[in-house]
C-alpha cells in the first residue's frame, strides 16, 4: 500500500512540476482564443489525469493542441472537466514564430 501512494505521489509530483516549467517559460507569449473540441477525465490513472483537446487559431491559421492536468482529488478533476465541456472557449498561450506550440496558462 505504501508503496502505490509513493509511486502516485511521485507521479503526481513530476507533472504538476513539469506544467509548471512549461508555464513559466511561455508567461509573456502572446495569447489566442481557443475552444475545447473534448474533455475527458481518465479514472483509471493514478493522479487523476484530465486531458483537454482545443483548437485555436493564429495567424489565421487553424491549429489544435492538448492539455493534460494531473489532480490530486478525483473531485476536483470531475469539476475540471464538467466546467470545460466541448465549445468553452478559454485562452491559451501561443509561442511565438511557432505558432504550432501553445501552453494552456
Amino acid at each position: 500500500m505504501g508503496g502505490f501512494f509513493l509511486y502516485t505521489f511521485l507521479e503526481y509530483l513530476i507533472r504538476v512540476t513539469s506544467r509548471a516549467i512549461k508555464r513559466r517559460g511561455s508567461a509573456w507569449w502572446p495569447t489566442a482564443k481557443a475552444t475545447v473540441v473534448s474533455s475527458s477525465y481518465d479514472k483509471a490513472s493514478s493522479c487523476n489525469l484530465t486531458e483537454v483537446v482545443y483548437t485555436y487559431r493564429s495567424n489565421d491559421e487553424p491549429y489544435s493542441g492538448m492539455d493534460k492536468k494531473p489532480f490530486w482529488f478525483s473531485s476536483n478533476a470531475e469539476i475540471y472537466i464538467r466546467d470545460l465541456p466541448p465549445g468553452t472557449d478559454f485562452t491559451v498561450r501561443v509561442k511565438p514564430n511557432h505558432s504550432e506550440i501553445s501552453i494552456v496558462p
